[in-house]
């Protein structure tokens, strides 16, 4: 089947070429990459187009009416439902990956293997509301198959009370339990324990180093894929975090460029 890679960016903070190389590298199944520029300002849209069309990236623009409000939350799950039942539907595409811009392979793997017969397969949330424990679509890393999909409507990514993006997803894990699979992801405090000596463990050694010790939150791995966490800290006015973000930045571009 044919895999469509879906990312979305809003900034150009993350190197973005680094990200479609190691897709290129290491996704063992024939595949389109897709760079959704959802940015709101002007010249960050102008930014993300003259980085794709730099490293030869299809780059789509995502409509900006369709956010009714201006919150990372909200904005996301409306890219995201954009992306599912207009774009992916209306392109014909067959398996969909919905991930984030710092998201990527550092090894071997094959999307058609993680999500199998499943309908989609996703890193999830736990939460606990109204004394009840609800399990619900964390979108850093969802796979689709938009073949079994029968109402791409009832795939909802928008938040709901007491629950981020993704929460209502919570329907569609509850009625298609049977078709959805839980992608585990491991955190790197507890992943680089198993890695021995793969050269690629100092990497995740020095930086979760660095996150300790300006207070910022390393990443995760799933099915070889890896979530660098660049998260919304990049945004803060605190001094260490600025401090570290740019010693993280520079080991990453170290090992990885």
């Amino acid at each position: 089947m044919k895999i469509s890679i879906f990312s979305f960016a809003v900034n150009d903070k993350f190197p973005l070429d680094i990200m479609y190389r190691q897709f290129k590298k290491f996704l063992k199944e024939d595949f389109e990459f897709i760079l959704f520029n959802d940015a709101y300002d002007p010249e960050m849209e102008k930014s993300i187009n003259t980085v794709t069309s730099y490293n030869n990236i299809k780059c789509v623009r995502v409509p900006q009416n369709i956010h009714v409000v201006q919150n990372p939350s909200d904005s996301y799950a409306h890219t995201l439902n954009w992306a599912v039942r207009d774009y992916a539907k209306n392109n014909d595409c067959e398996i969909i990956v919905l991930m984030h811009s710092d998201v990527f392979p550092i090894c071997d793997t094959s999307i058609s293997n993680i999500i199998g017969n499943s309908i989609a397969a996703s890193t999830m949330e736990y939460r606990l509301v109204d004394g009840g424990g609800i399990n619900y679509f964390y979108p850093a890393f969802t796979i689709v198959n938009m073949k079994l999909l029968e109402d791409v409507n009832e795939l909802d990514f928008s938040p709901c009370p007491g629950l981020d993006t993704g929460g209502k997803t919570k329907d569609f894990v509850t009625n298609h339990a049977n078709s959805v699979k839980f992608i585990v992801n491991h955190q790197i405090a507890n992943f680089i324990y198993t890695l021995n000596e793969e050269p690629i463990s100092k990497y995740f050694k020095e930086d979760l180093d660095i996150c300790r010790s300006h207070g910022l939150s390393a990443g995760w791995i799933a099915e070889g894929f890896y979530h660098y966490m660049a998260g919304s800290q990049w945004n803060s006015a605190n001094s260490a975090f600025a401090e570290g973000h740019i010693k993280r930045m520079n080991l990453f571009l170290a090992y990885f460029y």
